[in-house]
């Protein structure tokens, strides 16, 4: 199984930012950290300027919706200006650093508190540079379709650098996990009964191939089956514009149905796409000839050349001056002297050109090297023309196959236009849009149906994988679960379906709790922390966990078991966050107790510019000073 490693915050700073006293600095522990304060002095905007500070302001995972027959895609954000507008003075110079390690990695990040924008980042020391724009631009050009080059941008290097260090297959899903099950806000939205976030906890038991590949396919599905439902209501409106009576009447008498013109459509763009393939052996073909021609010229002036000097090394020095001039004009039955065509002479290698009187060659010269080289190059030239010949019979073959593909690809479209003629899809504006778009509603299910079958093998590929570790991934949520509901419940916790099909189960006391509804109020939270819990214990190294004031809605008898819940993940290596409001709680007393050695404190009361005259009257409880006093 894969290790998929999770940010360890070490230290938060804060500045400029005018709703705290700042400089706000925080050296976090590693097992136990309390955010402590009333209503209304910034207990939740701090536990999300902490979020914020790793991952900008995503808030959830990656949303969908249909627009102009087109999937478009978001992923969801804090609003524009969140930050800024809980500053009585908007200083532009507000800014959050934190610094986190990330599995051997240390990450020193900055990021802007008025306005959405990654300002600096530092690995281990060394600063990245880019081009800096914020969160919003970047989201425009991340989902758009006209700027491909990305990796200029800083968050773009920023997010890449996160998916190397945590070994996550692509930072959308490290989003989602770190606002979606590390995140227990007030609002207590719970995740366990949520079958899209199960099936993200179920691709971690994969490899990283198949979990891009099985996303793939679902994400295609999710489309075809939303635009062949978009085509169904388009079509519905223009039938119910022209009525009954008049689709029966244009559907009368006719040889051909839509289903053989769409067999046709597709027959037309088969044959396309294999003109388009020859075209391409045309292309390269003609290439290689080119090619060929070029290396072929290069061999004949290296065998003149040694031509040149073989002839150099036989003939006396002065006459092979005299050759190279006049002889070649010779040849050609021009006078070298008064320019006429008119001699009609053989030269004959060993006589002189012009006396004819037989020359003395060279006889102590040794040519073995030049004859060699000479022999060499004459092969190489004669295989380059036998390899130039069988270019040339591949040419005409391709040509002669083009030749008949055109001829049948325009027999093809005289029968679509007699097929588009019979069914009257001309004839009418409205009934042509009808026509198209039920041949694209036709396009998309069968798209649809081979996705499907797609979906199924890697289905049952992934299920093979996915139950045996299962097993293990169980027995960490029963774990916390035990601990909180107590060990005279029977709790189970099963794997039903296959594929996309698969979900968890769980069982209290013999009966499936099928939504959080059939539990009761505190059940139900702990029941989706176990979930968050196991999850992060399992499946990652060296994670946090953030619960906005967990004792709010905790009954008295359940605190002493939420202490032991959460006691098992901090003592599994991981860090917890906390929210509490001035209030007394066993809850929040018992975990300072058990961990009061490696514990600290968050003071709003201290750190709040909102605070004003509450700190006198809050100073009179008994958990404010217990809390001071273990700090």
């Amino acid at each position: 199984m894969v290790n998929y490693y999770l940010p360890k915050i070490k230290e938060l700073h804060i500045f400029n930012y005018d709703m705290y006293k700042c400089p706000v600095d925080v050296l976090f522990s590693d097992k136990l950290n309390l955010i402590f304060g009333t209503n209304g002095l910034g207990k939740t905007t701090f536990l999300n300027i902490m979020q914020y500070s790793i991952i900008g302001p995503y808030i959830g995972g990656m949303e969908s919706r249909n627009w102009k027959d087109q999937q478009k895609l978001k992923r969801p954000m804090q609003e524009k200006n969140y930050f800024r507008n809980r500053m009585s003075n908007q200083f532009k110079e507000a800014e959050v650093q934190v610094i986190y390690t990330l599995g051997q990695d240390i990450y020193n990040v900055t990021h802007s508190l008025y306005e959405h924008r990654l300002k600096k980042i530092c690995i281990n020391g060394q600063e990245l540079n880019g081009e800096n724009i914020n969160y919003d631009t970047y989201e425009k050009k991340y989902f758009g379709q006209n700027d491909d080059n990305l990796e200029k941008y800083l968050i773009d290097k920023y997010h890449k650098n996160i998916v190397k260090s945590s070994n996550f297959p692509d930072i959308n899903s490290f989003i989602l996990m770190i606002t979606e099950m590390m995140f227990f806000t007030e609002s207590r939205d719970l995740v366990f009964w949520k079958q899209d976030l199960c099936k993200s906890i179920l691709s971690k038991l994969m490899s990283k191939e198949k979990y891009f590949e099985y996303d793939d396919v679902l994400k295609l599905i999710k489309k075809y089956d939303s635009q062949a439902r978009l085509m169904s209501y388009k079509m519905s409106m223009i039938k119910d514009f022209l009525g009954e009576d008049f689709f029966k009447k244009t559907g009368e008498n006719t040889t051909y149905t839509l289903s053989d013109l769409q067999e046709i459509n597709n027959k037309i763009e088969n044959a396309k796409e294999r003109i388009s393939n020859i075209q391409n052996f045309i292309n390269s073909n003609e290439r290689e000839k080119k090619q060929n021609r070029i290396q072929n010229e290069r061999i004949c002036k290296k065998l003149l050349d040694v031509e040149k000097e073989w002839y150099e090394n036989i003939f006396p020095d002065e006459y092979q001056k005299m050759y190279n001039r006049y002889v070649p004009s010779i040849i050609n039955g021009k006078c070298p002297f008064c320019g006429e065509r008119h001699l009609e002479k053989t030269v004959s290698v060993d006589q002189c050109f012009y006396c004819e009187k037989k020359i003395n060659i060279k006889e102590d010269v040794n040519l073995n090297a030049l004859e060699i080289e000479q022999k060499n190059l004459n092969n190489e030239k004669k295989r380059l023309q036998n390899n130039y010949n069988l270019l040339k019979g591949e040419s005409v073959d391709l040509q002669k196959e083009l030749r008949e593909e055109d001829g049948d690809l325009q027999k093809l479209i005289e029968l679509q236009q007699k097929i588009k003629r019979e069914l009257d899809i001309c004839n009418d504006d409205n009934v042509a849009k009808y026509r198209k778009l039920e041949l694209q509603k036709q396009e998309y299910l069968r798209q649809l149906e081979q996705t499907k079958e797609r979906e199924k093998k890697l289905a049952s590929e992934i299920d093979e994988c996915v139950y045996g570790m299962f097993l293990d991934y169980r027995s960490s949520f029963k774990k916390y679960a035990y601990s909180f509901l107590g060990n005279d419940k029977q709790i189970e916790f099963e794997l039903v379906g296959k594929g996309d099909e698969t979900f968890f189960k769980f069982y209290l006391n013999g009966t499936e709790r099928e939504s959080e509804l059939s539990l009761s109020e505190s059940q139900r939270i702990f029941v989706d922390m176990a979930y968050r819990l196991a999850t992060l214990e399992f499946f990652h190294k060296d994670a946090y966990f953030i619960s906005e004031t967990p004792d709010s809605t905790l009954d008295y008898i359940f605190e002493s078991n939420a202490v032991k819940t959460f006691s098992y993940f901090i003592d599994s290596g991981n860090a917890l966050f906390m929210s509490a409001n001035a209030r007394n709680s066993q809850l929040i007393s018992s975990l300072v107790n058990q961990y009061r050695n490696d514990y600290k404190l968050v003071n709003l009361l201290k750190i709040s510019n909102l605070a004003g005259a509450q700190l006198d009257e809050l100073r009179k409880l008994e958990i404010y000073n217990f809390l001071e006093d273990e700090s």
